[in-house]
């Protein structure tokens, strides 16, 4: 860093520094400085020194003022805290298998999907675009957690993260579940929660596929499920790692699937049932019938390596995300007592820009 002080540098010189000394994840961050961090810090009750966890392979301890700082230079506003800390204890559950798609040659992304009232709390999309550029918390939550894993278990290309070709998703990968258009449950609440409660969760996919049905009814729906996941995305559960995928769905194809009777759960048995690939190569003898046995596997091989989940606005298309070798793990966010002040004081508006004073 440079002898000067950061009232003295500019914002050219201070980003520089911080990208030399491998602090951040390329792009141009906000400085943190102390009075940023301590307004950061108005988001959590916790103390600064309070360890969320330890990230990586080596025991590398985050702190809550830590997370902070990461915070304020992805661009984050201290109403994110909550759901920052809550991402954290994700990244440090070891059923979140986040060391492994994190240092992988086969470059897996941090996958984020936001539950419960938060998400209209801190105004998360979850409708037209949700995954997409243009929305705040979105990009910066995701952002500032890829840079906190980053900076301290630190992961550096060619060092820690051997990803052959690299993930564009580690900057950011979140949307907020289409709860209200979606026709199902609530992901969080298929997963135990409670639908008032406010949860984030975490999977770590290497590939995302979009497409849109042949024709817009369940049976077309149902196959193209099938038929538009790669052959490279495998998916089944276990107890040393789950191999998982995400079937990301419109509101629409959903209802259409809801309109006959399918819940969640029977769409993934379909999938199961339906999922056999051919084993291209495989060569059998013959038995004592002269047949030659099936050459083929199942994509799919149970049920609780499928999850569903409702994303997106206006529109037939549904995306595709796997194969994770992470989690899924879903933590619940826990809010300060200040928090309801906090939402006011950071109120977006028409025409919204960040608080007067936090980013000068």
């Amino acid at each position: 860093m440079s002898q000067q002080s950061p009232d003295e540098q500019s914002l050219a010189e201070i980003n520089q520094s911080l990208y030399e000394d491998g602090l951040t994840d390329g792009l141009p961050v906000i400085p943190p400085t102390d009075e940023r961090v301590d307004e950061m810090l108005r988001g959590t009750d916790k103390p600064r020194d309070h360890v969320l966890g330890d990230l990586g392979n080596n025991e590398n301890v985050i702190t809550v003022e830590q997370l902070a700082s990461n915070a304020v230079m992805a661009g984050c506003l201290p109403t994110y805290m909550p759901v920052l800390e809550a991402g954290i204890r994700a990244l440090a559950d070891p059923d979140s298998n986040s060391i492994q798609f994190s240092v992988s040659t086969g470059s897996w992304a941090y996958q984020w999907v936001v539950n419960g009232p938060v998400r209209e709390a801190l105004d998360i999309e979850t409708s037209s675009g949700a995954f997409g550029p243009s929305f705040h918390a979105n990009q910066t939550i995701p952002r500032a957690l890829g840079i906190a894993y980053r900076n301290t278990a630190k992961i550096y290309p060619g060092e820690k993260d051997m990803g052959v070709m690299g993930n564009p998703f580690k900057f950011s990968f979140l949307a907020g579940e289409n709860q209200d258009a979606s026709p199902w449950e609530p992901y969080h609440v298929t997963n135990g929660y409670d639908e008032e409660d406010s949860t984030i969760s975490l999977s770590g996919p290497n590939g995302w596929v979009q497409w849109f049905p042949d024709e817009n009814n369940a049976e077309n729906v149902l196959r193209n499920m099938i038929e538009n996941t790669p052959t490279s995305m495998r998916a089944s559960s276990g107890e040393d790692l789950n191999a998982t995928i995400t079937h990301f769905f419109n509101p629409y194809n959903a209802e259409e699937l809801e309109k006959e009777d399918l819940s969640k759960q029977e769409v993934k048995e379909y999938l199961v049932e339906n999922s056999y690939r051919t084993l291209d190569g495989y060569e059998e003898p013959r038995d004592d019938t002269g047949k030659v046995p099936p050459r083929q596997t199942q994509q799919y091989a149970d049920t609780d390596a499928i999850n569903i989940i409702a994303v997106g606005g206006p529109g037939r298309v549904n995306a595709i995300a796997g194969t994770s070798i992470g989690g899924p793990v879903t933590k619940k966010i826990e809010f300060p007592d200040n928090w309801d002040a906090l939402l006011d004081e950071y109120a977006l508006e028409e025409n919204w820009v960040p608080t007067e004073g936090f980013y000068d």
